[in-house]
């Protein structure tokens, strides 16, 4: 076990299906009543750590309309550049150089009511060693942005990331069957990072021969800080979420 003996992440919300394809399951394209819907089920289960990125389509938009026409609400939201997702294609393009960067950016800022975290997307270890990134994460903190991160896929980019000193967040796969990211817990713990978890359910793999509840339970067990967030087009399956994160955590705080 990792990190501080005390520290329980949140339940979070990846966005993406609600802007582009995504996964064997995706329902087609979102409708804003039906996006509407599952952020307000998210409000209602007190699920405001919201992810999002530029390249996940309409995402940023749809979040942008639905927390202006709400204003009273009030979120955590984590954004992402350095992939960039072009309408008509069937994949996003990664580019980190300082002038797509820079686009990404103020889109999100003119899109986003606010931006509490902007992350270094598909952060590679080449990209991690560009001033281009740095100049570009520069230009966020300047703009108002408080947090900075990064989503990173393997152990040498996390670390790369976590010896720049200038992260406050890890993004990273983790799963049942997906564990090679283990070691990234101790390290981002050791410099007090906070972590994110995406695809919990190995991207609904997991769920043919696992509870959602043992899924979570698992991830929970290395006790880090942050948030866990997978994602969901349906207000019904985001519930189903909700209840049994807050099982699986109830579970790991009973005395053994």
């Amino acid at each position: 076990m990792n990190g501080s003996a005390t520290a329980v992440p949140e339940l979070g919300l990846g966005l993406i299906e609600i802007g582009r394809p995504w996964g064997a399951h995706w329902k087609g394209a979102s409708r804003p009543e039906e996006v509407d819907e599952l952020l307000r089920a998210a409000l209602d289960e007190s699920i405001v750590f919201w992810d999002t990125a530029a390249s996940y389509g309409s995402s940023e938009e749809q979040i942008g309309r639905f927390l202006r026409s709400n204003p009273a609400a009030r979120v955590f939201l984590a954004t992402k550049f350095g992939d960039h997702w072009v309408t008509g294609e069937a994949e996003s393009r990664i580019d980190h150089s300082y002038d797509a960067l820079r686009r990404s950016l103020d889109r999100s800022l003119e899109l986003l009511p606010h931006v509490d975290l902007l992350q270094v997307h598909r952060a590679t270890g080449e990209a991690l060693r560009s001033r281009e990134l740095y100049r570009a994460l520069d230009d966020a903190r300047a703009s108002g942005v408080p947090e900075l991160g990064a989503s990173v896929k393997d152990v040498e980019a996390a670390r790369i990331a976590i010896d720049a000193g200038v992260f406050g967040w890890l993004q990273i796969p983790y799963s049942l069957a997906r564990k090679e990211m283990e070691p990234v817990f101790g390290m981002a713990g050791e410099r007090k990072i906070k972590i994110i978890v995406n695809r919990p359910f190995a991207e609904g793999r997991l769920l043919n021969g696992s509870s959602v509840r043992e899924a979570f339970r698992f991830i929970l067990g290395q006790r880090f800080q942050g948030a866990i967030i997978p994602g969901t087009q349906s207000p019904a399956h985001l519930r189903e979420n909700a209840r049994a994160f807050r099982a699986a955590r109830d579970m790991l705080a009973k005395p053994r």
